[in-house]
């Protein structure tokens, strides 16, 4: 079964190796949509999706300063830092992370998929 969550954060990057404006520092809403496999369990769940929230939350980087994190914090780059982050944490509750889809903007994202 596949279930999907959508999480929200705000944080700030500059693109050191882009030549142009986001080469300067800016900041953006990031919404982060997560597809997440497992089997369901005898309660008809897969996850409480409570439990699946406060797990993901603790990975995404709220009000932080994503350089501090990426050397160049690329939608790209970042989807696949925290497909890989949020991955092995599901992984240790028994999920598969599937796909992650990172939008820096309503109409630019960056997908992973397994």
């Amino acid at each position: 079964m596949l279930i999907k969550l959508i999480r929200s954060f705000s944080s700030a990057h500059r693109l050191p190796h882009y030549d142009g404006p986001c080469r300067n520092l800016h900041g953006h809403t990031w919404k982060a949509v997560f597809v997440i496999e497992g089997p369901v369990r005898p309660d008809g769940m897969v996850c409480d999706f409570k439990v699946i929230k406060k797990l993901l939350d603790n990975y995404l980087p709220d009000h932080q300063f994503l350089n501090d994190l990426l050397e160049n914090p690329t939608a790209e780059n970042l989807a696949q830092y925290l497909f890989d982050k949020t991955g092995a944490a599901l992984k240790n509750e028994g999920l598969t992370l599937k796909t992650l889809e990172i939008w820096e903007s309503e109409n630019a994202a960056a997908i992973v998929e397994r």
